[in-house]
């Protein structure tokens, strides 16, 4: 171990950071999901579909992607829109980590620790699943570190251009996702604090009235209504009254917070258990990260951990150790939520890492556990393993127009959408939407219904923690007729058609 720790440190003499950079997105290019989230088959359907091109949440995430593919399907006619969308998120995410390079080459970090912090953030979790999903995440964090970057431009030259740029560019990312409405305050207050002119504030300032322009024109010529304050706000705020955006506090929050900062580097879930059953060589990653522990624990006792730098950038450190906190606080308020936490690598590297050199063994050790621990558990088996594999499901749904499916994931109706442009199938039933047995006896008094639900695998995941339905339903009052079966990691999903007796 200790050689390949030796060989590595001399690796990072003649490697340059374009290289780590080229190497890094290929592990995002070459592995896309092959298991897409719910919300991820919804967006590439309306982007596919031009449909809900200005979701309020993220409100450009949609037509930015619909625009970037427009032009292509001019010339090829069979575009795969999800994958497209994939490998948008990947080059965003290697333009994340040349904009982070460029800020710690302007914060004077060292280039052997900044090529570990480039394959630290590039390997960890959050950011290497959603780099290869089509989710709203990735995008937005381009134009706040941008809006970072030229904030420290201002702290150190104070020109007014540098804050008006750094403001602009925060705000866009706020338009790509509400969630960096956090980053945009952080960079005003650092702003207050550290300019101490009016002038500079009210510049910064005033880009966020992009954010109120872009929505009233959003709301005027695509959603055809009226522009007055009520309306403005309720489509601004449309997750948090519709109740899709979870906002609560309780014991839930705390558990869910600790496991989302530990998935936003290192895959937690249950797929390792179906891994390691499947094949007993997935068990070595976590031989390995023992093995690690143990080494770091040995080496931190003989030569510590940590170092204080001796470095004038305690604005920039103070500003995104802020522009943490807030983050942070609001994801416990939101559930735990991991994809609002997403960020936390880059502004953690942007602050407590500036202000502090990590012993640069413990970094090699942490690189390569978060690769072969991330990739093993989880972009490997994300690219090459169905969980589910509840596309045969879609298909049996599409050569079945005139019956009814009771169905337990609620992907099923998002991948409905994608493959045939029906938005909210009326025919899909999904199981968490009932708010009843009765609910379910009635539906089965009336219809013959197809479903999916009867023996189906189950996992332990957030949402089997946070889902609010918790009944069970035996079936044995109705007959029950086997149709047909399909395999998927997590086992065997059978489909039975459902009869009142």
């Amino acid at each position: 171990m200790n050689k390949i720790i030796s060989r590595i440190k001399n690796l990072i003499e003649f490697i340059t950071i374009y290289q780590v950079m080229v190497f890094i997105t290929l592990f995002y290019i070459f592995y896309p999901t092959n298991n897409s989230s719910l919300d991820a088959y919804a967006y590439a359907g309306d982007i596919k579909y031009a449909k809900n091109l200005f979701l309020p949440h993220h409100l450009i995430y949609n037509y930015f992607l619909y625009s970037l593919l427009k032009p292509f399907n001019l010339f090829f006619s069979d575009i795969n829109t999800l994958l497209f969308t994939k490998y948008i998120n990947a080059f965003f995410q290697a333009l994340n980590l040349i904009i982070f390079y460029k800020i710690l080459a302007k914060l004077s970090i060292p280039k052997k620790e900044t090529l570990l912090y480039i394959i630290i953030i590039g390997f960890s979790f959050s950011l290497w699943r959603f780099g290869t999903e089509n989710e709203t995440y990735i995008i937005p964090i381009t134009f706040s570190l941008i809006g970072s970057f030229y904030f420290l431009n201002f702290l150190k030259t104070k020109y007014l251009k540098y804050i008006l740029y750094s403001g602009f560019f925060a705000t866009i990312a706020c338009l790509f996702h509400q969630i960096h409405f956090f980053w945009w305050f952080g960079l005003l207050i650092g702003t207050i604090f550290y300019s101490k002119k009016l002038k500079y504030i009210l510049v910064y300032s005033i880009t966020a009235l992009i954010v109120p322009l872009a929505y009233s024109l959003v709301l005027i010529f695509y959603n055809n209504q009226e522009l007055s304050l009520n309306n403005l706000i309720h489509f601004v705020f449309f997750d948090f009254y519709s109740g899709s955006a979870k906002t609560e506090f309780g014991w839930n929050n705390l558990i869910l917070i600790i496991i989302s900062s530990i998935r936003t580097f290192f895959q937690i879930h249950a797929n390792i258990y179906f891994l390691i059953r499947k094949n007993f060589l997935f068990v070595i990653p976590i031989l390995f990260i023992f093995f690690s522990v143990f080494k770091v624990i040995k080496l931190v006792s003989r030569k510590g951990l940590l170092k204080r730098r001796k470095l004038n950038e305690n604005p920039f450190i103070k500003t995104h150790l802020l522009i943490f906190i807030l983050q942070f606080l609001f994801a416990i308020y939101a559930v735990g939520n991991v994809e609002f936490i997403i960020m936390i690598p880059f502004l953690i590297f942007l602050s407590l890492f500036v202000k502090y050199k990590i012993n640069k063994t413990v970094l090699i050790l942490l690189a390569l556990n978060l690769f072969i621990w991330n990739f093993s558990y989880g972009i490997f088996p994300n690219h090459y393993y169905k969980y589910y594999n509840d596309a045969v499901l879609v298909d049996f749904i599409i050569n079945h127009p005139n019956d009814k499916f009771l169905v337990k994931n609620d992907a099923v109706l998002n991948q409905f959408y994608y493959k045939t442009g029906m938005d909210n199938y009326k025919n899909i039933l999904l199981l968490n939407q009932l708010k009843s047995k009765g609910e379910l006896y009635k539906l089965l008094s009336k219809n013959n219904i197809y479903t999916d639900i009867i023996g189906k695998p189950s996992i332990f995941n957030r949402g089997s923690i946070t889902s609010k339905n918790k009944f069970n339903f035996n079936f044995n009052k109705f007959n029950k007729k086997f149709i047909t079966s399909y395999k998927g990691l997590y086992g065997t999903s059978k489909i039975y058609q459902i009869s009142k007796p």
